[in-house]
């Protein structure tokens, strides 16, 4: 039916329905939504079984973490867990981060990794950590929607701009308005900072962060592990970074000999307990072959933690295994690392 024409028409008792094709309105949380990276979360499923600490290990690093993280008058808001690659820095920020989440301490987390494509670049950090923190304090949603509403093209925004819209200004808002609750959470946890594209970034990522809890005094706490690379190190040593951070270096003075030991013996022992119809010698493995173990090491869990998985999973005979890599000679590091897993493709070989 067509009223083209029609002149001082009157209509009673009629419904109209408006079919012209209106536009659904954009929601902010749902674009938020759809701009993170799930996979950079300490929960997410591409991440499932990530390493962490075992029980009755890294005991004093972790409560060294933990004492900062609690203590709200903090002086330092920036704590830099740094060491050697496989000194273990992402087993200690994931049991942190699901030590925090079940405290209702953790804001949120991101965890870098240059081999995965969405996970080594900057450019999806601030929208996943936003989104974490909106979720981790409701309050600051409708502040961070309507930053999002104003100007859709946030994301495409540069590092600096976007903590600025999307962190600072809603937080110190939430504060003026005090809409905060006294334990509301405040830990943000960046791990393998170094594992992020471009140094020149990760420096920036540094200064940015620095920079707003210098001058904002925004009321949060970040845990970031990373190698010590020099791009890294040069950002901590700027005279703001220095003033807010608290460094924890993964070295010797924690005794990690002591903590890989543990670990070995606890693996030993479950490998005994779920391979039950073997048979195993009295007093397998012994001392000696637990030191040389931990000795090939050098500190580094990743080293001990692969073997042990190693020795969990081949069908050939266990302890032939384990005499394998216990006869390797002592070496480098990186050449024993190597000579391990030449060890271990080969095993698959036979295996297959």
């Amino acid at each position: 039916m067509a009223f083209n024409r029609a002149k001082n028409s009157v209509f009673y008792g009629c419904n109209f329905n408006d079919t012209g094709g209106s536009r659904t309105r954009i929601h902010g949380i749902d674009y938020l939504r759809e701009s993170i990276v799930a996979c950079a979360l300490y929960n997410s499923k591409e991440r499932f079984d990530p390493p962490k600490c075992h029980a009755e290990t890294r005991v004093a690093v972790l409560e060294s973490i933990m004492a900062w993280v609690d203590h709200r008058q903090r002086t330092s808001s920036i704590m830099w867990l740094h060491g050697p690659a496989g000194a273990g820095k992402s087993a200690i920020a994931q049991t942190i981060a699901e030590t925090c989440a079940k405290a209702k301490t953790l804001c949120a987390a991101f965890f870098f990794s240059r081999t995965a494509s969405e996970r080594n670049s900057v450019d999806r950090l601030l929208p996943t950590l936003v989104y974490q923190i909106v979720l981790a304090i409701p309050s600051l949603e409708k502040l961070v929607t309507d930053a999002i509403e104003k100007d859709f093209t946030i994301f495409s925004l540069s590092f600096p701009e976007q903590l600025q819209r999307l962190i600072v200004n809603p937080l110190r808002e939430a504060v003026e308005q005090k809409l905060l609750a006294e334990n509301s959470p405040q830990l943000i946890i960046i791990d393998g900072l170094d594992e992020c594209a471009g140094s020149d970034i990760q420096k920036s990522i540094l200064s940015e962060i620095s920079n707003a809890l210098t001058v904002f005094n925004i009321p949060l706490c970040f845990l970031i592990s990373s190698r010590p690379e020099q791009a890294i190190r040069q950002a901590f040593n700027t005279s703001c970074a220095q003033k807010l951070t608290a460094r924890l270096a993964l070295d010797n003075s924690f005794d990690p000999e002591k903590d890989i030991d543990t670990f070995v013996r606890s693996k030993f022992n479950e490998i005994k307990q779920t391979h039950q119809f073997r048979s195993y010698p009295p007093g397998w493995p012994t001392d000696d072959a637990i030191q040389t173990l931990v000795d090939r090491s050098s500190g580094q869990f990743v080293y001990a933690s692969v073997v042990m998985k190693y020795l969990e999973t081949i069908s050939l005979q266990i302890r032939r295994g384990q005499e394998n890599i216990i006869s390797m000679k002592k070496c480098s590091t990186v050449i024993s690392h190597s000579a391990l897993y030449n060890i271990i493709a080969i095993t698959w070989i036979m295996v297959k």
